[in-house]
Order: structure tokens, then C-alpha cells, then sequence
């Protein structure tokens, strides 16, 4: 295996993906829950209104993604995050002085969500992807850790007596100025600076080689492998969207109280950081299909015993497994995406899979409360759910033989 040149930067990159990503997504979803109060008392905001904001931005972030896909070529990495930085820093200003409940959806919607997807998951890893032939799950999951979507409720719940909800949004619009220096200093690629990815002459980085022919966007709205990739991450992610909106009212539909459904989402949330790290090394280990096929057939499993007569500390177990394959799961997709198109295409085709994911992750929800308000319990949408994880199970198993096939013919080529 190729290791790193003796002033390898690679690890300075990921230092730097690793703090974008978490100040991307840290301070929204993390800030939001203990601000949800102050929004509708200050703004006369109906629950139902105040539940609309990070569904704008989840919704953003998927139509956004092509186009991100495309800045990262033409405008670089570096600049698509400080643009998000900006995005963020000027929306929680906007936050501060809104007027009305719509401006603060507006502002969430057009200026919070791109922000996010900007400074987010996408440049990240292909920054990552850039700077790692090999060793790209492990990487991956540690930029994927969610340290801040933990921090950050305390840190809110703590300063909001004391700062007040505009208070409170100017610190967070300060905190993502203050990185831009960070990062004007990312590389988008090694080559730029005379350096090489890690691994660049290893077997893994050869299979990709293989792959890493032009295709045109629109091309791979036909190619098999990529609509295999979608429909299962489709599946598998809007499901994790259902359990973040039905597990509380789930549990607590089963007899538990209030507040040990909600210990089970956070220990659920907070799991995902081990999740991360976890089938990021088994997508080093195994390639990426292997670790998704391992993490739909886990969770299809687990999903069962949510609906099951079993006791408070089976279902904390439950919640700790279901977290670290939903933290999990982005990780090992990035790696298997890179390994089937190759890092020249990885930004495009992970836009292009963001975008068409989109009504996966505001339909599944919606079907799981139908199906519970039509049988009357959640026995037929949690059923449901599985089905949906085997089925993505087996796109991942397809996807994995599709890069087997790659390797073999790399292989038979070099022996020629």
C-alpha cells in the first residue's frame, strides 16, 4: 500500500472538512430544537409553522445539490464553502431581524438551507475523495462525526437566558464568519500543491482509475448502477427521516412515557458518532456495498423490535444500533460512489443522487403516519420500512458486483 509523502497535507484537509462539516450542520439542527420556543413566542408561530424550517432546509439542500455538484468544479471547493459560510453568517443576521413568521421560512428556505449544502456533506467529502485513494471510509467518518448536533442544544439551552433568541442567532451568525480563514485554506486536490492522494498507486486507486470515465449528467439517469444507488439510498435515508418523526409518538403509543421516548431518540442521535467511524473502516475493510449491504439488513432486523413486547433496555439497545448504522450510512455511500464513478465525477453524481433522493425523504414519513392513522398502530408502516431495507439491500449487493467487475477487468488489464 502507497502511504502519504513526507509532508502530506491530507490530514490538514480533513482536520478542515471535519470542522466545516460540523459548523454546516451543528448549529441549525442542534440550535433549533431549544429555540423552537422563542420562535413562536416571538413570532405568533403556529406549531405546525415552526415544524416547517429544517424541512425547508432538508428540501433545499436536495435541490441545490446539482448545482452544488457543478460549483465545485467550476468555482472550487474552497470557495463553494466559504460562499456557504457567508450564506449562513448573513442568514442567522436575517434570522435576527426578521419581521414575521414567513420571513423566518423564507430565510431558512433561501439563504440557511443552500448555505448548509454548501458548507456541507457534499464539498466535504469530495475533498476528502480528493485527497484519499485509500483510507477514504475512515476519513469520511470522522468528517461525518455529529459532535456538534449534541454540543449545541446545551450551549443554546445555557446562553438563551442570557442572550435572548436574537442574541443567541447573532453568536451563531459570528461563529460561521469566524471560519472563514479556515477555510480559505483548503487544497482542493493534492496535485495542486505537487502532492498525491494517499494510497495513489494501490490497487483500490487503480479500480478506480478504471471508472473514472466521463459521463455526462444526464447519462446517468440511465445507467443502471447509479439508479441502484439512488433508489437504495433513497429508501434507506428516508427512513431515517420516519424515525426522527415517529419514534417518540412510536414508543409512546407502546405505553413508555414521554421521556423515555425521547432518551431513546437522543441516544439514537448520539450514536451515530460511533456509526460514523464504524462503517467507514468497514467500507475500507469491505468496500463500500459490502458496509451498506451490512447496514439495510441490520437495520431491517432492528426495525422489528420496535413494534415488539420487549423491555425498556432491548429498545436502548435498539436505539443504539439503528443510530450508528443511520451515522453511518452517508459514510459508506460516499466510498462506494467514489469507487464506482471514480473522484472526477464523485461531486456530480452525488448532487444528482441528492437531488432525485428528495422525495424519499418527504414521502416515507407521510406514508408511515398514513398507514399508522389507517390500521391504527405502526405494525403495517414499521413492515413497511423493512421491506424497504431489504430492497436496498439488494441495489447495494448489485452496485458492490458492478465494482467487482471493475476490479477483475483493472486486474486482467495489468496482466496483459
Amino acid at each position: 500500500m502507497s502511504g502519504p509523502a513526507p509532508h502530506f497535507s491530507g490530514g490538514r484537509m480533513v482536520a478542515i472538512a471535519f470542522i466545516a462539516q460540523n459548523l454546516a450542520v451543528g448549529p441549525t439542527y442542534g440550535a433549533f430544537g431549544p429555540l423552537l420556543h422563542e420562535f413562536e413566542r416571538t413570532y405568533g408561530m403556529s406549531r405546525a409553522m415552526v415544524s416547517l424550517p429544517l424541512s425547508l432546509v432538508v428540501l433545499a439542500g436536495g435541490l441545490m445539490a446539482p448545482i452544488i455538484g457543478a460549483l465545485i468544479g467550476r468555482l472550487t471547493i474552497r470557495y463553494t464553502l466559504m460562499l456557504g459560510a457567508v450564506l449562513l453568517a448573513a442568514g442567522y443576521v436575517a434570522l435576527a431581524l426578521a419581521p414575521s413568521g414567513i420571513a423566518v421560512l423564507a430565510i431558512y428556505g433561501l439563504m440557511i438551507g443552500p448555505g448548509i449544502a454548501m458548507m456541507g456533506m457534499l464539498p466535504n467529502a469530495t475533498l476528502v475523495t480528493n485527497w484519499y485513494a485509500e483510507r477514504q471510509g475512515v476519513m469520511l467518518g470522522i468528517v461525518n462525526m455529529p459532535l456538534m448536533v449534541m454540543a449545541v442544544p446545551l450551549a443554546t439551552a445555557w446562553a438563551l437566558p442570557y442572550l435572548g433568541l436574537k442574541g443567541v442567532l447573532i453568536a451563531l451568525a459570528a461563529l460561521h464568519a469566524a471560519i472563514l480563514p479556515l477555510l480559505w485554506l483548503v487544497i482542493d486536490r493534492p496535485e495542486a500543491i505537487g502532492e498525491r492522494p494517499y494510497g495513489a498507486d494501490g490497487p483500490i486507486a487503480a479500480a478506480q482509475a478504471a471508472a473514472a470515465r466521463p459521463v455526462p449528467m444526464l447519462s446517468l439517469l440511465v445507467m443502471p448502477v447509479f439508479l441502484l444507488t439512488v433508489v437504495g439510498s433513497g429508501l434507506a435515508v428516508g427512513a431515517g427521516v420516519t424515525k426522527m418523526v415517529h419514534l417518540v409518538p412510536l414508543v409512546t403509543e407502546r405505553g413508555w412515557t414521554l421521556e423515555q421516548a425521547a432518551l431513546l431518540s437522543a441516544i439514537s442521535g448520539g450514536t451515530g458518532i460511533a456509526g460514523s467511524l464504524l462503517f467507514g473502516w468497514l467500507a475500507d475493510r469491505f468496500g463500500g456495498g459490502a458496509a451498506l449491504i451490512l447496514n439495510c439488513v441490520v437495520q431491517a432486523a432492528v426495525w422489528m423490535i420496535l413494534i415488539l413486547p420487549v423491555g425498556y433496555g432491548v429498545l436502548i439497545l435498539d436505539a443504539v444500533v439503528i443510530g450508528m448504522c443511520g451515522g453511518g450510512f452517508i459514510t459508506a455511500k460516499s466510498v462506494l460512489v467514489n469507487h464506482l464513478f471514480g473522484r472526477a465525477a464523485f461531486a456530480r453524481v452525488m448532487g444528482l443522487s441528492g437531488l432525485l433522493t428528495v422525495p424519499f425523504l418527504f414521502g416515507m414519513a407521510p406514508l408511515a403516519g398514513w398507514l399508522r392513522d389507517v390500521t391504527g398502530n405502526y405494525g403495517l408502516a414499521v413492515g413497511a420500512h423493512m421491506a424497504g431495507f431489504a430492497i436496498a439491500a439488494a441495489c447495494f449487493a448489485l452496485a458492490a458486483f458492478a465494482i467487482g467487475r471493475e476490479r477483475r477487468g483493472a486486474v486482467a488489464a495489468e496482466a496483459v
